[in-house]
């Protein structure tokens, strides 16, 4: 009994609920204002018909009464021709009015009405040629209005004018309450009526309950995506207003499960960041532990294969360290890049030069081709010098001792194309659309035991920054070529 009457003040407090009180509300005041408006109409078309039927009765009248009316209008002859006409049709009232209206005869038993007036222009709009009916006026014995029928007269032997009124108003008129008693019509077109409004009402129930369905169906898939199920959809929404909240509905769903996606993979690859810095820094520092236990442990001085060693693990950590400070600079989104212009082959020639020791070392021909007279581009002159440093750097170590790496810029339209050319190990297929990720390492890489999976990432990251196009082209065995078209500055720098 109570789940009951939960239910039932659930549905009460419902959207539907309130719609069909309203509709249900106005259908019914809309039909007592149409039965309203259709009674005072019938009444009115009831007295039109009976004035449009009986509208020459005055003149018949008064055909049938001029040889008493020529006597006077109150003479005996013209009360006796009266009486007898009363006394055919007792439901009439007749009386005689001069010229301005005024009762001179009323033939009435007792009279009441002897000097009373009728609106004259009331009288004259009736024996028009086409009057529009009814023409109601206020009969003598009447406080209403009323329909009437008259007739031009004369009377007394003088001839005086005058208009012989015949009052309708209550000669035989049916009243819309007693149509409904006797005319079989007026009970159908009632009924009628009534089962029109039932079949409204319930037509516009069902139809409220099919629409509200579908606010329902909406509102469970809100409450089931509220509630975890991040897959849900509308299946088919329509044009109306409710197929455009649907697909709105769809759109935002679709925008945060995408955001949710998009935290998730944040949050595997933040535990698979932080797996990663913890395998590549504990590797050399295990290798600096060691070393340092080995030279606490004799009292000789290092060695320079031991020397050689710890340098080369700092260096690792070193560049690691500086890895991570430009990726934390990038992820800074709100930090502006730092754009100037500058030559772009002054840059390259450094930084060649730069890396020259570690090319010698380990026998690689390291080379620059790029014409002094190009015109500067317009970067961030430290991110862009991070660009050059880690292709150097990659490309050194995929190289080979008897190898080659050539740096080259070239002109084009509206940029300056920055080239990094080897002739190294070169980049497995499946392996190419993944080296720009960050801390993914190629096979050849992991075999090596060499590379951190950031310098590619972080070449990305300066270039997405830069809206600058980057292009990797690699084959296994034949090296790799990387690419990046920076654009021109609009002033030439001093």
């Amino acid at each position: 009994m109570r789940g009951l009457l939960r239910r039932l003040g659930r549905l009460g407090r419902s959207l539907y609920a309130r719609i069909a009180l309203v509709y249900l509300t106005g259908l019914l005041l809309l039909s007592v204002a149409t039965a309203w408006i259709a009674i005072s109409q019938f009444n009115q078309l009831a007295q039109e018909l009976q004035q449009r039927q009986e509208i020459g009765l005055a003149g018949n009248l008064a055909r049938v009464m001029a040889p008493a009316l020529h006597r006077g209008a109150d003479s005996p002859a013209a009360r006796d021709r009266a009486r007898h006409i009363l006394s055919i049709n007792p439901s009439l009232s007749l009386y005689v009015l001069d010229e301005r209206g005024r009762v001179i005869a009323d033939y009435a038993e007792p009279a009441c009405t002897t000097g009373r007036r009728v609106d004259t222009a009331a009288l004259e709009t009736l024996m028009d040629e086409a009057p529009m009916l009814p023409v109601m006026a206020v009969a003598p014995c009447a406080e209403a209005p009323g329909i009437f029928s008259v007739a031009r007269i004369r009377h007394s032997e003088q001839g005086q004018p005058g208009y012989l009124y015949v009052d309708l108003d209550n000669a035989g008129q049916a009243s819309m309450f007693a149509m409904l008693r006797t005319s079989s019509i007026t009970r159908t077109l009632v009924v009628a009526g009534l089962l029109a409004l039932l079949v409204a009402g319930v037509l516009g129930l069902v139809w409220f309950a099919l629409l509200t369905r579908r606010f329902s169906h909406l509102t469970g898939a809100v409450q089931r995506f509220a509630g975890g199920d991040y897959g849900q959809r509308i299946a088919a929404p329509g044009d109306d207003e409710l197929g455009r909240l649907a697909r709105a509905f769809n759109d935002m769903a679709g925008t945060l499960e995408a955001q949710l996606q998009a935290l998730q993979e944040t949050d595997r690859q933040r535990r698979a960041l932080i797996a990663n810095l913890s395998h590549d820094f504990r590797t050399p520092l295990t290798s600096l532990r060691g070393h340092a236990e080995r030279l606490q442990a004799r009292d000789a001085p290092p060695d320079a294969r031991t020397l050689t060693a710890i340098l080369g693990n700092v260096e690792r950590l070193t560049r690691l360290a500086e890895q991570l400070s430009t990726l934390a600079r990038l992820d800074a989104d709100d930090r502006p890049l730092q754009r100037e212009p500058f030559s772009l082959c002054e840059l390259a020639h450094d930084i060649v030069g730069k890396f020259q020791p570690q090319a010698q070392q380990a026998g690689v021909h390291l080379e620059v081709a790029c014409d002094p007279a190009l015109p500067p581009v317009d970067a961030d002159l430290g991110l862009i010098d991070r660009v050059l440093s880690n292709l150097l750097d990659n490309a050194l170590h995929a190289t080979s001792a008897g190898g080659r790496v050539r740096v080259a810029v070239e002109a084009r339209p509206a940029t300056l194309r920055l080239t990094v050319d080897d002739d190294g190990v070169g980049i497995d297929a499946e392996d190419l659309p993944m080296v720009t990720q960050r801390f993914y390492r190629t096979r050849a890489g992991r075999e090596r035991g060499e590379g951190s999976g950031l310098g590619l990432a972080i070449v990305r990251e300066i270039c997405e920054r830069h809206a600058a196009p980057l292009d990797i082209d690699s084959r296994p065995g034949e090296g790799t070529r990387v690419s990046v078209a920076l654009p021109r500055a609009r002033t030439i720098p001093r």
